[in-house]
């Protein structure tokens, strides 16, 4: 039996491949046992990877909402769309989560020939970062050899106008993805000595690995979660479910216009996806 992937090549349906992806949350042997089994009984031959995705968040969904909430990390992180401007939030607050001092600058810094934006400055240790966040909107989307010469050659005149006294210096180049990086770029980025983070790279340290590490989920986890009520919450500087968990109700609903007991809502589903285990769907509970 064969399934499609983003890219239309047809590969063997493989099930230990939706057990590692369910192990990736935390979940308990029984639950992946389980929701493994069920799948593997409703794929049919020719099914896409997405339909394939989809069975899976519904079985988990029936199983346990906050590991279900945590296996949708990869959907979740697309719905920060369109500009990206709320990915960059995001992964500063990782980065933060991961001891690095972090910020969005507000202004383009001067370069020794141009002005350039940056994404996202982060320091740790006496260094200082230069990193690009480079959004996809798409599952199939790729960080190319291009996209890191370009981010190569920025940072190279960030650096020649900090010794110029334009603007601060910067010890490193980073691009943090939630797509891969081409063969090509990789290949790039490791001669040039630069840090690539994307979904599955490198290993060891992939974007994935750095959010389930700390369990630094995305409010846009939560799929009772509007768009408004996401941008709401963002514009407070909130991205993450941890972050939600420290607010209090009123102040929450004060902050973004959000009724006080939506606003609790949302902080004890957001509590659910960090600390709760063997949650099921409201319809199941006794």
């Amino acid at each position: 039996m064969n399934i499609i992937k983003n890219n239309g090549d047809r590969v063997p349906y493989d099930p230990s491949k939706i057990s590692s992806s369910i192990k990736r949350t935390g979940a308990a042997d029984r639950i992946v046992k389980h929701v493994v089994e069920k799948v593997s009984n409703r794929v049919k031959d020719g099914m896409t990877t997405a339909k394939v995705y989809a069975i899976v968040r519904e079985e988990l969904k029936e199983e346990d909402l906050c590991t279900a909430c945590r296996y949708n990390l990869r959907n979740a992180i697309l719905r920060f769309g369109p500009t990206g401007f709320l990915f960059e939030q995001y992964v500063t607050s990782v980065l933060k989560s991961h001891t690095y001092d972090a910020h969005v600058p507000e202004e383009e810094l001067e370069g020794s020939c141009v002005k350039h934006e940056v994404d996202v400055i982060a320091e740790k240790n006496g260094r200082r970062m230069f990193i690009e966040a480079k959004f996809r909107h798409e599952y199939k989307g790729v960080v190319n050899l291009k996209d890191t010469m370009a981010t190569w050659s920025r940072f190279l005149d960030l650096v020649d106008g900090a010794a110029l006294g334009n603007c601060p210096h910067f010890d490193e180049a980073w691009i943090i993805t939630n797509a891969r990086f081409s063969d090509r770029a990789t290949t790039f980025g490791t001669c040039k000595g630069m840090h690539l983070i994307g979904w599955n790279y490198p290993q060891g340290r992939t974007f994935a690995g750095m959010v389930d590490y700390n369990k630094l989920y995305p409010i846009t986890v939560l799929d009772e979660m509007t768009d408004d009520e996401i941008q709401q919450i963002a514009e407070t500087g909130t991205t993450l479910c941890r972050e939600m968990t420290e607010l209090e109700p009123d102040s929450l609903a004060q902050r973004t216009g959000i009724s006080p007991g939506r606003a609790e809502e949302l902080i004890k589903l957001c509590a659910i996806v960090i600390e709760g285990s063997g949650v099921k769907p409201e319809k199941d509970k006794k």
